[in-house]
């Protein structure tokens, strides 16, 4: 499902920072209830470092969500995008990277070496103004 970016926020991004509060903003579009779930998202760049798409991959549980490399590469591919940043939230709070978490970035960028697209960056955020970044790690 493609996202619309806020209408506040600028396409360019300039670091982890922007992507966090970007995506924390679309996780507080919804109500309080489904954000007791784990969304997990791609966010496409394009060379200059403009989000050329955002797309929520999946709905999860309360503390699961799970993804195929298939998912998260089908519009960096259709995009021609050869920079992708992964994003998901963490219902409880804790931003701290799961085993699970853990693994599947480095399933995704098992991927994305072998189509060419350079992985960014995954991004945990949480409600409040925490992230932490699991790639740059």
């Amino acid at each position: 499902m493609n996202v619309r970016l806020p209408k506040d926020e600028n396409i360019h991004i300039a670091n982890t920072k922007d992507i966090a509060r970007i995506m924390r903003k679309i996780l507080l579009r919804q109500n309080r209830l489904h954000r007791k779930k784990e969304y997990l998202w791609a966010i496409g760049l394009s060379t200059a470092n403009n989000i050329e798409y955002i797309e929520l991959l999946t709905i999860g549980t309360l503390n699961k969500n799970s993804v195929k490399p298939i998912d998260v590469f089908n519009f960096a591919v259709a995009k021609k995008c050869e920079k992708i940043i992964i994003c998901h939230n963490h219902p409880s709070g804790n931003i701290t990277p799961s085993k699970d978490d853990i693994a599947m970035t480095q399933l995704i960028t098992a991927g994305a070496t072998v189509l060419g697209i350079k992985l960014l960056d995954h991004i945990i955020i949480s409600e409040d103004k925490e992230y932490t970044s699991i790639k740059n790690k």
